[in-house]
């Protein structure tokens, strides 16, 4: 039985972009719509002959410019504001219904006598209560992403966009494809497939950006979906973009983009993508193509006209953006670049005629472990690439998970780089430091306004469902160090079978009220709802400032030597009674710690 919906709009309520009339009723098309063969997506519904040309570049040439029009949608138009239908069936990986891609494999790098960092247990995490975000849809994995604006939390997975108040309280979820009533991208022509969703909070422009990419092979189509915003409020007028994303490198060889990366500054909107080869493009053609820069303009897509973009490429493959979010910095595009260096990217004059300036940072030598152990088999945890980064200060912070040469588990592991001149270096770097089987990944990281640290990632073994934890660091904790993890969410299910794909990426971002907060969002699993994600926020400082005064020193030890044996604020380690161990991590913090 087909399921039915009934919409009806609020009279007088303005709608926009071709949406349907104040009140009709229509079926939500079902998600095994059109092929699901390998490699076979369901049709896009566009007619073939209003598809633009293939976007023509040469890697390493010159910015080729475009344009889109605007699609304006109203969020209140959407008869069910919180959209949580479940779809019989099996759920469904986005890249069954992807062509074959690969990238090529990573260079060996020079060895180095470079080593990570390890983790104390020393406190340095406090968390506000996690909130349940988007549970599971008909897709898996969900790869979550968020951003925070003044009062908001928007998130999004495959494929699906919500939004929250700070306290967790629900407002918005729609599905991003045509499966919603209308979809969140369906009026401007995303049919039943979107995938890789990412969103930040641009606090130059007081505006959320909401990105999806789009492929469908029967009419080789590719798309870069974004969607703007009109004010800090979710709730509302956004202004909607599709923009082509096939490009021809040369030679009749097209590709089609895969895995974004998102971010900005306070010039622009970058998004990157690794090139795979469309089938429709000559077996000659190389399988993998590189790297789609595209730089979006923002006053077009901010007033609700035209956005203009552009595009460049380059060889290497997964970079990721690191968002700048003070005014004196700029973005820079992050990426491995073989077994022991990293490449950081910045992109030159990029409103007028961006160009790629690039440099390499060496660092420990990287080993890939692709699977994670759990108790019902193993997760599929991709590869090395960098998950996300951000600038600050000249500096780049970046995180990815790695083995290395005397253990080759998966550990989440963070670098700082500084890149203040035309060279890049590494400053630190450090892994989480856990023993045994145990694996940690998909980490991602953020620096906050007065240098601190936070990381949220995900952790296994054979005798642990995957949980979410999240640690951090101060300015002037030792170089290369984490202090302790904290968990904040507990799987209490894991999927059953061998390298079940466990998703392409978490998030963590700063609040831009107090420039200190972060928030994280990743994804655990329980027996009876499948995959969910949770949203946590939390603080990095010294446990022992005990006074708040931004330093450990005698009064903090008066307070804790007047509270001996019994409980209170300065039990630093949440046994019940202060003692030696208290002591002793106040001892660790004693001094001021400074922002770098």
């Amino acid at each position: 039985m087909s399921l039915k919906i009934a919409r009806c709009l609020p009279v007088g309520l303005l709608v926009f972009s071709g949406l349907l009339g104040a009140c009709s009723t229509r079926t939500p098309s079902p998600i095994a719509a059109g092929p699901t063969a390998e490699g076979m997506t369901p049709p896009s519904g566009r007619d073939p002959a209003t598809i633009p040309p293939a976007i023509s570049l040469a890697i390493g040439g010159p910015a080729v410019v475009g344009t889109a029009p605007v699609s304006i949608f109203d969020s209140r138009s959407v008869a069910e504001q919180l959209d949580r239908r479940s779809f019989p069936g099996p759920q469904r990986r986005p890249g069954s219904l992807l062509p074959a891609h690969k990238k090529p494999t990573l260079p060996e790098g020079v060895a180095n006598a470079l080593t990570f960092g390890v983790q104390r247990d020393v406190a340095r995490v406090s968390t506000d209560p996690a909130f349940p975000a988007i549970n599971a849809t008909q897709w898996t994995p969900p790869d979550p992403c968020l951003a925070v604006g003044p009062t908001h939390v928007v998130a999004t997975v495959n494929m699906k966009v919500a939004w929250y108040l700070k306290d967790g309280t629900p407002q918005f979820e729609n599905f991003l494809d045509a499966t919603g009533d209308p979809g969140f991208f369906e009026d401007i022509g995303a049919g039943n497939f979107t995938f890789d969703p990412k969103c930040f909070y641009d606090e130059f422009t007081q505006r959320f950006v909401v990105l999806a990419l789009e492929y469908y092979s029967a009419t080789q189509e590719s798309w870069i979906t974004i969607a703007v915003s009109d004010d800090s409020d979710p709730n509302g007028v956004w202004f909607k973009y599709r923009t082509p994303s096939i490009v021809e490198l040369g030679g009749g060889c097209r590709y089609w983009v895969d895995y974004p990366g998102l971010g900005y500054d306070g010039q622009a909107w970058y998004v990157t993508g690794n090139l795979f080869r469309l089938s429709s493009s000559p077996t000659t053609c190389g399988g993998f193509g590189g790297t789609l820069v595209r730089v979006f303009e923002k006053p077009g897509a901010m007033s609700g006209g035209a956005v203009v973009w552009r595009d460049v490429a380059d060889p290497s493959a997964s970079m990721q953006v690191a968002t700048a979010r003070d005014a004196t910095d700029v973005a820079r595009l992050v990426y491995v670049d073989s077994s022991s260096s990293l490449g950081i990217v910045r992109v030159n004059d990029p409103l007028a005629a961006p160009v790629l300036s690039k440099t390499t940072c060496a660092v420990p030598a990287l080993v890939g472990d692709g699977s994670a152990p759990t108790p019902s088999g193993s997760l599929g945890i991709v590869d090395l690439r960098i998950f996300n980064a951000f600038v600050r200060n000249n500096r780049v912070v970046a995180a990815h998970h790695t083995g290395a040469a005397l253990n080759p588990n998966a550990r989440a592991a963070w670098y700082e780089v500084d890149v203040a001149g035309t060279t890049s270096s590494l400053l630190q770097t450090g892994r989480v430091a856990i023993t045994g089987g145990e694996h940690t990944f998909f980490p991602a990281i953020a620096v906050n306004d007065v240098g601190a640290i936070g990381l949220i990632y995900g952790r296994s073994s054979s005798t642990q469902h995957a949980n979410l934890e999240v640690a951090g660091r101060l300015p002037c904790d030792p170089a290369g160090t984490l202090g302790a993890a904290t968990v904040v969410a507990g799987g209490t299910n894991s999927p059953s079978g061998n390298n079940v794909r466990w998703g392409d990426y978490f998030a963590l971002v700063v609040d831009p009220v107090d420039g200190t907060t972060f928030w994280g969002i990743g994804e655990v699993q329980s027996p009876s709802a499948g995959w969910r994600t949770e949203v946590v926020s939390f603080r990095v400082a010294r446990a022992a400032d005990l006074n708040g005064d931004g330093s450990v020193d005698a009064a903090d030890l008066s307070s804790l030597l007047s509270s001996w044996g019994s409980a209170g604020s300065a039990d630093l380690d949440g046994s019940g009674v202060v003692d030696a161990p208290d002591l002793s991590q106040l001892l660790a913090d004693w001094g001021a710690c400074t922002s770098p």
